[in-house]
């Protein structure tokens, strides 16, 4: 019986290592992975394989709860039992339970979102890293042109550094004293479809026939009205920044881990969607068209869309309907 607590370690190291191997033989992975986000994969995979030994060592066995991973081995072996005993069934075990599906859909969360915002994680130091020099000449800052060219790149990288590392966090950790446990997952398929169009590899087949003309560096004919218009576009991703720090370690993607209502959730419901649209919008002004208008529409309609599956997804949760009628506007106080 001692030795069967550690089913849970077991069956996470397998699924740990397999999806590791698969990061590195996938071409996709392979190429598109930077290397400290590789290895920064494996010393979690180490992390875990000491630490977990040693929790599952020391905790008594009536406190074992199922791993999600051991779950998902578990359904597998009743669905292959059944596809080679079926005349012994009468019943359909190859139906998996809820259970089962919320642990097969957050692992998949978990392994297609954490080494991507991993990566961007370290895209965005590396590029702080290499700006720091250019701000240490603190006088400089109170110029316009220097806050074009120093300070709002800089900016821009720290909010989506803090950003993605909040993400990257709550995709590798959950516990209860972190308080981010999964209460459900998304499991409708469109609700899948217009969340993963938002990350690559699938945001590049949308750029592809909708096009993407925003631009986060975009020139507003004058050093001043770039200037002021870069301000208001900070203050919206402060917003949005503002809204991953609320969330704390339950930062997930179609998951969830208990309804957030402090922050900017205290006052609409999707902070995050409609201020980082808002900035793209902003920064399409000057390549003002046709074509860009109706690209940007496309991506806000996504968006949308994601706040609407989302929105229903979490509806399931008596808590979030609660949340809906104390917080009523989607996007905008007063409005909509």
């Amino acid at each position: 019986m001692k030795l069967k607590k550690f089913n849970n370690y077991i069956s996470n190291l397998i699924l740990i290592f397999f999806v590791i191997l698969l990061y590195e033989k996938l071409p996709y992975y392979n190429n598109f992975l930077r290397g400290e986000t590789k290895i920064t994969i494996i010393i979690l995979a180490i992390g875990y394989a000491v630490g977990g030994f040693l929790y599952y060592y020391a905790l008594p066995f009536e406190n074992v709860k199922k791993s999600k991973s051991l779950i998902f081995f578990n359904a597998l072996k009743r669905i292959f039992l059944n596809i080679f005993k079926r005349e012994k069934s009468k019943t359909l075990l190859t139906e998996i339970t809820n259970q089962e599906k919320v642990s097969l859909l957050f692992l998949l969360v978990k392994i297609f979102f954490l080494p991507i915002m991993l990566n961007f994680f370290f895209n965005n130091y590396y590029s702080i890293k290499s700006q720091l020099p250019n701000l240490l000449d603190f006088s400089s800052w109170l110029t316009i042109n220097n806050f074009n060219n120093l300070l709002f790149p800089f900016f821009l990288t720290l909010i989506f550094l803090v950003d993605t590392l909040w993400f990257s966090f709550g995709y590798a950790f959950e516990a209860g004293f972190l308080k981010n446990k999964i209460i459900s997952v998304e499991s409708n398929f469109f609700g899948w479809v217009v969340a993963l169009a938002c990350y690559p590899p699938f945001n590049g087949i949308i750029t592809k026939y909708a096009g993407w003309y925003a631009n986060d560096y975009a020139y507003f004919s004058s050093d001043v009205l770039t200037f002021f218009i870069r301000i208001i576009i900070v203050l919206f991703l402060f917003v949005y920044v503002g809204a991953t720090l609320s969330l704390g370690s339950r930062c997930s993607n179609l998951t969830n881990r208990g309804i957030v209502k402090k922050g900017p959730y205290s006052i609409i419901r999707h902070p995050a969607y409609i201020s980082k649209n808002l900035a793209w919008w902003l920064t399409i002004i000057p390549v003002f068209s046709l074509p860009a208008v109706l690209s940007m529409s496309a991506w806000s309609l996504i968006y949308h869309l994601r706040s609407i599956t989302e929105e229903k997804h979490l509806k399931k949760d008596p808590n979030y309907v609660e949340y809906c009628k104390k917080v009523k506007y989607r996007y905008i106080p007063g409005v909509y």
